[in-house]
This record gives C-alpha cells, sequence and structure tokens, in this order.
C-alpha cells in the first residue's frame, strides 16, 4: 500500500486565490512553514488552514513559487508518473479537437504551462520529436518519467531538452540542453498547410519553431499577393507560405546568420528560392535604407522580438514599437496587406491597438481596415485565468487603401 502523500498548508490569500479562481502557482509566502523539509519535485497535497482540500501540487524550491498546482479540488494520482501520463492524455485529445494533429509530419505545442495544468513546463513537438523546456526545479527532478510518458501517449521516438531561457536564469537555474532519450535525427522537417520547414532546437530559438504564429503564418500565405517583405523573418515562415501562395517575389530580412542559412535550406525545401532574396541585416537599418530608396512592398510581415521584456523596458519598447509599425506602414504599397505583431507580455491588447493607431497616423497610413480584431493565442497555447502571463501575442492584419 502506497504511503499518503504529505500535506502543505496554504494561508491567506493563497488559498482564497485557490478556491476562487484556480490559480496554479503559489507563492512560498502564502506557505505554512514546514515541519520537516520536502524534496523538490515531491507530490504533495494542498490544504488550507482548516484542513480543507485544496488540491495537489508538486513542490519546489528554487525561486518565489513553492508550489506548482496540477490538480484542483483532490489529488487523485499516488505517483508523478501517474499524473504526466494523464495530463499528457487530457492535452493531446485537445490538440486533436482543435484539428492540430492531421498530416505526416504536424508540428503543436502540447503543453503550455498553466493551461495545460502543468505550470512551469513546457512541451512542442516536432513529427516525431518532443522537445521540453523546464523553468523550475520541481520539474527538472521529473524530466526522465517526462520522456517515458510522452514516448507512451504520444508515440514520439525521441526526446530533447532545451532548458535555456532567460525565466529560469531569473530565478536561479542553470541553463540545460541535451537528449533525454531516442537520437534526435535532426533536423527535423515538419509540414504547416503544404509548406514545409527545417526544425533543430540546437540551432534554432526557444525549440527551434514559433509555434504560436502557426495559424498567422498560414492565413498570411492565403491573403499576400505580389512583392513580400518578411521583417525578422527568422528561417521563413512568412515569405515562404506567401510564395508558395502565388505571390511574386518575398525579401526575407534576419540578422541572425545561423536562422538564415536555416531560411536558405528552406527556400530550397519548399522549392521557392527562385523567387526569394535574403537579407542578412539589422531591421531597422534595412527600414532605413528601404525608405530611402523609396521601395514599396505589396504584403508585409513583422514579427519581431519581444520589446519589452520586463516592466522596465516599457518606455523605451512603445517606442520601438511605434517607430517599428510606423515604417513599415510607409513601405506598404496602396491596398497593400500589413501584419503587425507583438511578443511582450507587459504590452495590453489595447495598448497595442493604440501604439498601431498612432503609428499609421504618423506613417500618414490611417486609411485601413482591419481584416477582423486583435488576434492573440492560438489553440495549442491554452491560458487559464489566474497565468496572464501566458497571454503574450497581439497580432493585426491590415488592408491599407
Amino acid at each position: 500500500m502506497a504511503e499518503p502523500l504529505p500535506s502543505v498548508v496554504v494561508m491567506g490569500e493563497g488559498a482564497r486565490l485557490l478556491r476562487e479562481q484556480g490559480v496554479l502557482m503559489v507563492y512560498s509566502k502564502w506557505v505554512r512553514p514546514l515541519r520537516r523539509g520536502l524534496e523538490a519535485g515531491q507530490l504533495v497535497v494542498v490544504e488550507d488552514e482548516e484542513g480543507r482540500l485544496l488540491g495537489c501540487a508538486l513542490y519546489d524550491t528554487v525561486g518565489p513559487v513553492a508550489l506548482r498546482v496540477v490538480e484542483l479540488g483532490r489529488c487523485s494520482h499516488g505517483t508523478v508518473g501517474e499524473l504526466l501520463r494523464s495530463r499528457l492524455r487530457e492535452a493531446l485529445e485537445a490538440r486533436r479537437r482543435a484539428g492540430l494533429l492531421g498530416g505526416d509530419a504536424p508540428a503543436y505545442r502540447l503543453v503550455h504551462s498553466d493551461g495545460d495544468m502543468l505550470p512551469g513546463l513546457i512541451v512542442d513537438v516536432y513529427a516525431g520529436l518532443a522537445v521540453v523546456q523546464s523553468s523550475s526545479a520541481a520539474w527538472d527532478k521529473h524530466l526522465g518519467e517526462l520522456a517515458e510518458a510522452l514516448e507512451e501517449v504520444v508515440g514520439v521516438e525521441a526526446v530533447y531538452e532545451k532548458s535555456t531561457q532567460r525565466t529560469r536564469r531569473d530565478i536561479g537555474l542553470e541553463p540545460r540542453e541535451r537528449p533525454l532519450r531516442g537520437r534526435p535525427r535532426l533536423p527535423v522537417v515538419v509540414e504547416e498547410a503544404g509548406a514545409r520547414f527545417l526544425v533543430d532546437p540546437r540551432r534554432g530559438q526557444k525549440t527551434g519553431l514559433f509555434l504560436d504564429q502557426r495559424l498567422n503564418r498560414i492565413d498570411f500565405g492565403r491573403m499576400a499577393g505580389g512583392r513580400v517583405l518578411d521583417l525578422f523573418a527568422y528561417t521563413g515562415g512568412f515569405g515562404i507560405h506567401a510564395l508558395l501562395n502565388g505571390a511574386e517575389e518575398a525579401v526575407f530580412v534576419e540578422e541572425d546568420r545561423e536562422a538564415a542559412e536555416m531560411l536558405r535550406e528552406n527556400l530550397r525545401l519548399n522549392r521557392v528560392e527562385d523567387r526569394a532574396r535574403i537579407v542578412v541585416e539589422n531591421a531597422w537599418s534595412y527600414l532605413r535604407r528601404a525608405l530611402g530608396r523609396r521601395e514599396r512592398f505589396d504584403s508585409i510581415a513583422v514579427d519581431p522580438p519581444a520589446f519589452i521584456p520586463h516592466p522596465g523596458a516599457r518606455e523605451r519598447g512603445l517606442r520601438g514599437y511605434r517607430r517599428l509599425y510606423r515604417d513599415a506602414a510607409r513601405l506598404a504599397a496602396r491596398g497593400g496587406l500589413l501584419f503587425l505583431s507583438s511578443c511582450s507580455t507587459h504590452l495590453s491588447r489595447e495598448e497595442f491597438t493604440r501604439v498601431v493607431a498612432e503609428a499609421l497616423m504618423e506613417a500618414g497610413r490611417g486609411n485601413y481596415t482591419p481584416l477582423g480584431g486583435v488576434r492573440g493565442m492560438p489553440p495549442d497555447h491554452p491560458v487559464r485565468p489566474g497565468a496572464p502571463h501566458l497571454e503574450y501575442l497581439k497580432t493585426l492584419f491590415l488592408r491599407l487603401h
């Protein structure tokens, strides 16, 4: 018979947020001091001061978060292995219902931290490869079990860890990158609505591909035409979709030489290299030169990195977004398509729309039609109430008159 799980008491505001909002990350200041020590990653019962069951969590020992809640109102899993298999099955079914599992080589996010009730954990699937990212000492203890569960539940052939993100370093955890299971044959080729892309977590940013922009890349390809500009191109997703849908020409601007080389390989893979030009240059200097030459593009995709990575960068980031969107709008031809994006958590949806409006007025392009409203996170990047840090993406499609 299995031993009962140890219990941890959550006090005051922490208990209230758990009961009323289902918040999954409990800070140390809300946890009653322990009578005996617990190890990082240990599964515990969570109770309030009256002894009422609040849920089940992994105990954390590094950073401000003490409990990563993985089940609310009950504690139905005796081991972390059981818990992981249950959560992965639920996450996989959600992606199946969203229509993300079709094709021979799909690419999708399987686990999005709190959104899939595994706070602090990310899992991206690229065909037969899963790439995991841990932001917690608690999950670090269980990555071997996670890799085994991914092989069993999802059917992947290899699992690779890429835990090199800034949030990990911010709480004092060392970056880690290594194969966890199997021998990944890199790069992996994935399919995206007829386009094919190479993914190599060793060479690429984040886990290898920006899956949050998948639907936007596909829609940009359908709407774009004529001469296309793909700014901050990375490995070419927006421009390649446009070329495959009949665009005449695409200019890709990317300053990272490693990404530019993968972009070149992707162009060959999709057989569109004859209509493409890669400019290995900083986007700001390219914009300055293009404006000086009075260039015009019929379709422009602007997908920059986060200009506001922390609250202290707010004012500088706002100026950067306004300038970037303004200059991109000045390059757009009459009747052109303009896609604008921000991945800054610390920029609200309302602020994003205001910055876009101000930038277009400053550019003299105030006559435009938004193609729908502001888009946010895609279905495989779920956001639970109480976890606003996961809702970072804001995008707009505009047709300029």
